[in-house]
């Protein structure tokens, strides 16, 4: 793993603990890998995530996502991913946009809905896309 993507997992986890902020968990299938996640509280209007992404190969991804819509029962967000997938000294960039749909009475629970392209190189870019659930622990 490359030294910068470790420092920056480290920063990231520093500010969630500084943050004092609640902390959600997650299980994703976004096209052909399985994510599991952990992050700030998603009804913030800027949250980040830590990924593990299982398949083909492993990996580990941040997220850091905008909140632009947010009601009681769904979030609209945007942000980036910063990743690396397997043995790959390289990094890939990712611009999600996603839904998180809260349809319980408990507000804490919900799916997760989320399209990405992901840009590698010039050469090995593609298109994500899925399905999760979410839940944040308040």
């Amino acid at each position: 793993m490359n030294k910068s993507f470790a420092i920056l997992m480290l920063l990231f986890f520093a500010a969630v603990s500084l943050a004092n902020a609640q902390v959600s968990a997650g299980v994703y299938r976004l096209s052909s890998e399985t994510f599991a996640a952990i992050g700030t509280d998603p009804d913030n209007k800027m949250f980040g995530e830590a990924r593990v992404s299982t398949g083909n190969e492993v990996g580990i991804e941040g997220t850091f996502g905008y909140n632009f819509i947010q009601k009681e029962e769904v979030n609209f967000y945007s942000g980036f991913h910063l990743g690396t997938r397997g043995n790959s000294e390289s990094f890939y960039l990712g611009v999600p946009l996603g839904l998180l749909l809260k349809p319980f009475n408990s507000k804490n629970f919900g799916f997760l809905l989320e399209a990405s392209p992901i840009f590698r190189n010039e050469r090995s870019n593609y298109f994500r896309a899925g399905i999760g659930l979410k839940y944040t622990f308040r």
